[in-house]
């Protein structure tokens, strides 16, 4: 037997025995700790920068990414050691450029992946807003919704993820902090409160603005609804407003039906919406709500957004719109009504991936990129209370992620830059999918995360920015490990079908 497959039977040995591999193991009365990568993800890649995260269960270890233009030069950048939760920024790299790059964690490695960095908007930058959505503060007088029943919804940690995301943002030295509604949960005097006292005061210096999200306005579990929002942290004496930066409008809408779960612009709101942006004599202008209004969804988005659409077609300067509610990163398009126009669903704080985002807007353009807040535990956490009630709804987690796509966008005069990224990967029964991923581990690198069914687990062989380099690296997987496997398209969980799949051996 050649010492190549004593050693790969050896390392099957050890993961057959442990989830995920990370568990103290005892051959011959010598104690042996295996490590593995599991949910690594690329979280944003900008024009000028990339994070990856991933989570070594049960293992604190340290945290490596290794990367480069060249898939045969990398260099190394290391992040926190002694850690199960492993998050790597890399910056300084170079607009519209493929990077290659894997992650490094215990002495072993993730799959050799690549992404594209996006093109950087024409003109200068005018300034950063940080965007906040569904924060959900609970404080022990929820309303515990079927997020909070069934899909991780962390309303018991919802001051604290807030909390960390404010220090996030002032790291990213960001201008103007914009939150599209559903501050509280239900709208109770305590949570007003506090959000006034204790949690909003945190910006300090950096000013914010709020939008009203239906949990703010309910009324139906003693709530103080709309008067509470006023009174208490919207520092306005109505629910929409404008504001003006840097020769730029920023409208805040109410979309907001009191003890409703849909949302209605109304008439008169869009009326004004009209008026506001001809006063502003084509300057660029950017719109902010709570509900989806880019077209029917299941939560129940603005029922008029087809009005909506076609009040704001007239103007080109309206260069995004942006609203939260759904719980997920996604960016979508009215190719029909207003061209490349791009609609921005933000994701919860309070939720996994536990998220915000950073805008920076330049003369002709801007740049969008969601970030997970750094507690890398309370998001794996969120992940977690759905994957292990429910084995199917690792779907859900993955709708909540989206694709890169829907975590980092360029626009710039009139055109929507967004990549793609393709996962090749195997779902397998898993005891099956430990053996294949212990043989990956020593045949140059692989990562795991659960699959779409309880009791089965997904190996990631590659993940790659263009389908040809997917199909590429899937004849030299296929090669390699004798396996079927499927190439989907990430961001496309939630639809039935994969873009691609091959059954070859």
């Amino acid at each position: 037997m050649s010492i190549f497959l004593y050693c790969t039977r050896l390392i099957t040995h050890f993961y057959l025995h442990s989830y995920a591999g990370n568990k103290m193991l005892h051959e011959s009365g010598a104690s042996v700790f295996m490590v593995v990568i599991n949910n690594e993800e690329l979280c944003t890649a900008g024009s000028d920068h990339a994070v990856i995260t991933w989570v070594t269960p049960g293992a604190k270890t340290d945290t490596n990414v290794l990367l480069g233009e060249d898939p045969k030069i990398l260099s190394q950048y290391s992040g926190l050691p002694d850690t199960e939760y492993h998050q790597v920024e890399v910056s300084g790299l170079k607009p519209s450029t493929r990077y290659w790059y894997t992650v490094e964690s215990g002495g072993v490695s993730g799959s050799l992946n690549s992404f594209m960095t996006l093109p950087a908007p024409e003109g200068t930058l005018l300034f950063s807003l940080g965007l906040i959505s569904d924060v959900h503060a609970a404080f022990g007088d929820s309303v515990n919704d079927v997020n909070e029943k069934y899909f991780g919804k962390l309303t018991d940690y919802s001051g604290a993820l807030f909390e960390q995301c404010v220090r996030d943002m002032k790291q990213r030295n960001v201008n103007l902090v914009i939150i599209t509604g559903d501050l509280t949960d239900s709208a109770s005097e305590l949570q007003y409160q506090v959000l006034q006292r204790s949690l909003l005061p945190a910006f300090g210096d950096i000013p914010y603005v709020v939008c009203i999200g239906n949990h703010d306005k309910y009324l139906k579990y003693a709530g103080r609804g709309e008067q509470g929002f006023l009174q208490y942290i919207a520092n306005r004496a109505a629910t929409r407003s404008i504001f003006s930066i840097m020769g730029c409008q920023l409208l805040f809408l109410d979309s907001c039906v009191p003890d409703k779960d849909w949302g209605q612009i109304g008439g008169e709101q869009l009326s004004w919406v009209e008026e506001r942006l001809r006063e502003g004599g084509g300057r660029p202008a950017f719109i902010f709500l709570h509900h989806p209004c880019n077209g029917f969804d299941v939560w129940l988005g603005a029922k008029d957004y087809r009005r909506f659409q076609q009040t704001i077609r007239r103007f080109p300067e309206v260069r995004g719109v942006f609203y939260g509610h759904m719980h997920h990163h996604k960016v979508s398009t009215s190719r029909f009504v207003t061209g490349s126009l791009p609609y921005v669903e933000l994701p919860a704080t309070v939720q996994f991936p536990c998220s915000y985002a950073v805008m920076r807007v330049y003369e002709k353009g801007f740049e969008y990129n969601a970030y997970k807040i750094s507690r890398l535990d309370l998001s794996e956490m969120s992940r977690e209370r759905t994957i292990f009630k429910h084995g199917g709804m690792t779907v859900f987690n993955l709708y909540s992620f989206g694709g890169i796509g829907d975590r980092s966008i360029s626009y710039s005069s009139g055109r929507l830059h967004r990549h793609k990224q393709y996962e090749l990967s195997i779902t397998a029964e898993h005891a099956e999918a430990m053996e294949l991923l212990a043989r990956a581990q020593a045949a140059g690198g692989a990562s795991c995360a659960p699959g779409a069914k309880s009791g089965k687990t997904r190996v990631i062989l590659a993940r790659h920015d263009s389908l040809g380099l997917a199909l590429s690296s899937h004849l030299r997987k296929i090669r390699l490990h004798g396996v079927k496997a499927s190439i989907v398209r990430e961001g496309s969980w939630g639809l039935p079908e994969e873009l691609k799949k091959t059954n070859s051996k």
